[in-house]
């Protein structure tokens, strides 16, 4: 069998190319098999209430929803204050939080974002 070999410049191009459009995701791929049942039995995420990040690699978004630009990554056991929840007609599955400590990605204490909330505990 014959290997083939492609160059350093066309494989960071197409690495950067791949890591683009997993972006657009909004979660990573361990995440995305972490996602919770429909019919789980979860508490409510509500606003003033503090949740744990229940997967790695959860995007925090600059907007709520998929178009917002990645500020970061949050990982399992980073905490975060929900700020603020959507009503139902607008982007009801985004919420707003606060980072209550540095997160493990290096993210300092107070940050803002929004996340999918379906990935918070």
């Amino acid at each position: 069998m014959r290997k083939i070999r492609i160059p350093r410049k066309l494989a960071v191009w197409l690495a950067a190319v791949v890591a683009t459009l997993v972006g657009f995701v909004g979660v990573g791929a361990s995440a995305a098999s972490a996602a919770p049942e429909a019919g789980s039995a979860r508490q409510a995420v509500t606003a003033g209430s503090t949740k744990g990040v229940a997967v790695n690699g959860l995007r925090l978004r600059s907007k709520p929803g998929y178009h917002g630009y990645i500020k970061g990554l949050l990982y399992r056991g980073d905490r975060v204050f929900i700020r603020e929840v959507f009503a139902s007609d607008y982007n009801p599955n985004w919420v707003g939080v606060v980072l209550t400590q540095r997160s493990k990605s290096g993210l300092p204490r107070q940050t803002f974002g929004y996340v999918y909330k379906a990935y918070l505990k």
